[in-house]
């Protein structure tokens, strides 16, 4: 593991416990997944860390977890730091710095962190499928807006409206509404499930069966969850994951303007 990965996996598995702890239900997902499977941990050249829970253990995570996590552990979201500007929560170590580009005017926690997605149901309506498609798109050109200037021309003048009208300054009330639009669709109703925090298109509907309970892995050496069917996750996720990418392809897909793991991010402030 990389140093970054390392100070990750110490979050993961201080997620890991605490969901133990409350009895939670969680799945490693999106790139996380495919590197437990694939390479029994992090994917060599990757960068982040991502998992999953079903939206009523995500809610109660939220508010349950902050008293057991340990000093210096933040979960951050737009309840805990307001201006905070992503639909799903970051656990992060406070005592460590990872200042990315597109954040790095927010005066919000900079550790570095793991991703915590909530998943919802999605509707089986054609009709509804296309209206949750344009609120969607709606508040994500809203929150994009407050952050820092986009590097399209396109990007620049989808977000000029949404700047014109003060939603920068409304983060809270936007992703309230927001989270409102996605969970609406309870996961016991519906035959699909949804990441919606996540870049993957229509890829990322998956089955509920493919979830399921989640089944256990090992992550370097740790005890983790994945997805029940991990093989028909992935296969729907990435297509032919078992197959890595070209070597000028492996590469991670953040950009930073600071990584420390030594430094708490508040020595970087100024």
């Amino acid at each position: 593991m990389t140093e970054l990965q390392q100070v990750e996996f110490d979050l993961f598995r201080i997620f890991a416990e605490t969901c133990e702890k409350l009895n939670l239900n969680y799945f490693l997902v999106c790139g996380s997944a495919l590197g437990a499977k694939r390479h029994g941990g992090f994917i060599p050249w990757d960068d982040d860390l991502d998992v999953g829970m079903y939206r009523e253990d995500y809610n109660k995570f939220i508010e349950l977890a902050p008293p057991l996590l340990p000093e210096g552990i933040f979960l951050q979201n737009y309840h805990s730091d307001p201006e905070y500007r992503n639909i799903f929560s970051k656990l992060r170590n406070s005592n460590t710095t990872y200042i990315e580009k597109t954040v790095q005017h927010l005066n919000i926690n900079h550790g570095i962190y793991i991703d915590v997605f909530p998943l919802d149901g999605y509707p089986q309506s054609a009709l509804e499928q296309k209206w949750l498609a344009f609120e969607m798109k709606y508040y994500v050109y809203a929150l994009l807006s407050g952050f820092s200037k986009s590097t399209s021309l396109k990007g620049t003048l989808a977000n000029l409206p949404f700047r014109m009208l003060g939603y920068p300054r409304r983060v809270k009330q936007t992703l309230m509404k927001y989270e409102s639009v996605i969970s609406k669709y309870p996961i016991k109703d519906t035959k699909l499930v949804c990441n919606h925090g996540t870049w993957y298109g229509k890829r990322n509907y998956i089955p509920k069966e493919f979830y399921g309970k989640g089944s256990v892995i090992s992550f370097e050496g740790y005890p983790a969850k994945v997805p029940e069917d991990i093989e028909n996750y992935l296969k729907t996720l990435f297509g032919d994951w078992q197959t890595p990418p070209p070597p000028e392809k492996q590469r991670g897909h953040h950009f930073y303007e600071i990584c420390d793991t030594k430094k708490p991010y508040t020595e970087y402030l100024n």
